[in-house]
């Protein structure tokens, strides 16, 4: 039986569609679709999660031409029953050991990391539906897979953080909260599912990610390149028993840790 990776967010909303280029199919794609492709390259079936199918049949792409194999399935976080069936058709695929949460909250409105709005603004509404992308949906996928996980006595669970969850900036009080959520969720769960084999870890992305949006700021800061981050993703699922990691903090070498904030 194959065994199955897991990519929920398998690409990025910085991507612009897959179009630019220039830049190489890890970095054309984000984060997303580079762990695809490292989980690809590491003997996996993926299965590419995600809202918007068009996206992820770009990616599959991809995994298809290094060799890979790879089966797209829709999935929206916001939605129980979308979940549930996008893990059913998932666990018909094979064996899934790994699952990685790379949903990040929507921006609100209007916005982007040069406006974010200050914290007295912040609309309660925007963080109703940002805590429900960013950390219910993590629930929704979890429970779909952690009895099968617990039941074989082995497993592995990645979640997709970044600096805000360490800390709250000035510009990041509409998301900082999501993101520290999503962080003390995945500690429940590593302290909850690691005696029973299951490893739980949260990757601290402590940068700006290397895409078509984000590639004009390479002149002001040291962008991360996402296949890099893919491969401790990797590192992380490959770690022994008797020395597993909760955390990872990835900073880039020319940068500060915290850089962004």
């Amino acid at each position: 039986m194959a065994k199955v990776a897991v990519i929920v967010g398998a690409a990025s909303k910085h991507d612009k569609d897959g179009t630019d280029v220039d830049l190489p199919p890890a970095s054309r794609w984000g984060l997303g679709g580079a762990l695809c492709l490292r989980f690809a390259q590491g003997g996996f079936h993926v299965a590419l999660l995600g809202r918007r199918v068009p996206i992820l049949d770009g990616v599959a792409k991809e995994v298809q031409a290094i060799g890979g194999t790879a089966t797209c399935i829709q999935c929206d976080v916001e939605d129980n029953a979308s979940v549930k069936s996008a893990f059913d058709a998932a666990k018909s695929l094979g064996t899934v050991e790994v699952v990685v949460y790379n949903v990040a909250p929507p921006f609100p409105p209007g916005c982007d990391f040069t406006n974010l709005p200050m914290a007295e603004v912040v609309d309660p509404e925007y963080f109703t539906r940002a805590f429900n992308i960013g950390v219910s949906g993590c629930v929704r996928c979890v429970r779909e897979i952690a009895p099968d996980m617990m039941e074989r006595g082995r497993g592995t669970i990645l979640l997709s953080g970044a600096t805000m969850a360490l800390r709250g900036g000035p510009k990041f009080a509409c998301m900082a909260p999501i993101k520290a959520a999503l962080r003390s969720y995945g500690q429940a769960m590593y302290q909850t599912y690691a005696p029973k084999g299951v490893h739980v870890a949260h990757v601290v992305i402590d940068g700006v990610i290397e895409s078509p949006n984000t590639k004009a700021w390479a002149d002001k800061v040291m962008l991360q390149d996402p296949a890099d981050l893919a491969d401790a993703f990797f590192a992380m699922h490959e770690q022994k028993p008797s020395a597993w990691s909760y955390e990872m903090q990835l900073t880039p070498c020319r940068e500060s840790v915290g850089m962004r904030l």
